[in-house]
């Protein structure tokens, strides 16, 4: 089992490391934590439980074409900002590739799951699409890590 989990941090560590030279090709306005909450539709606190890689999104690209991005299965303890009814939220992020996603931030939430005390807050945006509420971040949202001491 110690070898599963060694392989898993390190494939995670891989992705952290991959997502973050093809971020490089995106670029965010620098602004504040303070105005990066303030420009969200929703933040919320809480642990992700699940990441699936590669999901078509609804609708796909304007020409037609699929469009493929990660979801994160997130468990929420708390809203910070917004309304959202219920306890467990479906939420976006890109695929890597330059794309501004929070693919490594996803990862490594969901890894440690079972640590209770390793709580994420991610600043969102909400589309409508057919009906349905979409939520999605990136790395040029709101997002604040476990507390100090925490890896």
């Amino acid at each position: 089992m110690n070898s599963y989990r060694a392989a898993v941090l390190v494939v995670a560590s891989a992705l952290l490391a991959l997502s973050a030279s093809e971020a490089s090709a995106c670029s965010c306005k620098e602004v504040s934590t303070k105005e990066s909450f303030a420009s969200s539709d929703l933040v919320v606190r809480g642990r992700m439980k699940l990441v699936t890689y590669g999901v078509e999104m609804p609708g796909g690209g304007s020409d037609g074409e699929t469009i493929r991005m990660t979801r994160g299965e997130f468990e929420i303890q708390k809203v910070l900002k917004g309304t959202f009814k219920g306890k467990n939220l479906s939420m976006y992020t890109g695929s890597g590739m330059g794309d501004c996603g929070r693919l490594g931030e996803f990862i490594a939430s969901a890894y440690n799951y079972s640590d209770k005390k390793f709580v994420v807050e991610f600043g969102l945006s909400k589309a409508e699409h057919a009906g349905e509420t979409l939520y999605f971040t990136s790395i040029c949202d709101y997002i604040k890590g476990p507390k100090d001491g925490q890896q």
